[in-house]
């Protein structure tokens, strides 16, 4: 399934009444990575969700992501299928299953993911299995605290293990949210690689904007993909 595919599921399932009375939330999404030492490791990414509330403590969501990267020709493209317990309003857990494609490569990634509502702040994470073209695992964690009701300082850790590479990315930034309208952020990160044709690294910034809808004001887990690992990829 391509992400045009995807987005098709999404807007067709909002725009079901029948379904729609049980979709809690949903979110649309673009942003573009910039590297800092002029390579050709930039992208611009476009993103999409839905998550449907069985019940107050169950909800299932999927999640779509398109990556347009100046440094291949096709676009990359991943589905992540959640499932999610809601332990109550701060707190969740979830398995999710996701696939990542780009060009002739394929992976299939399946792990675990939570996060809660803390104070001021939010904390999540994630831990999962690659397999296919490429076999390993990945992981990650990511926050957010409100320093007034719309600033938020962000960041981010991720990092995967591959039979033949190793990925990371470390990022902090802050993230503005309008009471009636999107949310703008930005971010300040540092991305490496170690593959067999060596190991770099590279500073990038990450700019963005997303458009939560629904009583939960979006989906509660984003995407799970190698492409959200290094940008640009």
């Amino acid at each position: 399934m391509t992400h045009k595919a995807a987005f098709a599921a999404v807007l067709l399932t909002a725009a079901s009444p029948a379904l729609a009375q049980g979709v809690t939330g949903g979110q649309l999404g673009i942003d573009y990575n910039v590297p800092l030492d002029g390579s050709d490791f930039g992208d611009v990414s476009y993103s999409g969700g839905l998550e449907y509330g069985f019940a107050p403590f169950a909800s299932a969501s999927i999640n779509a992501r398109g990556v347009n990267s100046d440094n291949a020709d096709d676009t990359g493209t991943n589905v992540t299928l959640h499932g999610t317990y809601h332990l109550n309003d701060l707190t969740s857990f979830g398995l999710f299953v996701a696939r990542d494609g780009v060009d002739d490569f394929e992976a299939t990634l399946v792990g675990l993911e939570g996060g809660a509502d803390l104070l001021d702040g939010k904390v999540g994470g994630y831990l999962g299995t690659v397999t296919g073209d490429a076999d390993g695992t990945i992981v990650g964690v990511d926050g957010g605290y409100g320093i007034t009701p719309a600033i938020s300082a962000i960041g981010n850790v991720d990092y995967a293990d591959t039979d033949d590479a190793e990925f990371g990315q470390i990022a902090i930034g802050a993230e503005y949210r309008m009471l009636r309208g999107p949310s703008v952020y930005a971010k300040l990160g540092q991305a490496s690689r170690d593959t067999a044709a060596g190991d770099d690294s590279y500073g990038f910034v990450s700019l963005g904007v997303e458009v939560a809808f629904g009583a939960a004001r979006g989906t509660t887990f984003d995407t799970r993909s190698l492409l959200d690992v290094v940008p640009g990829f």
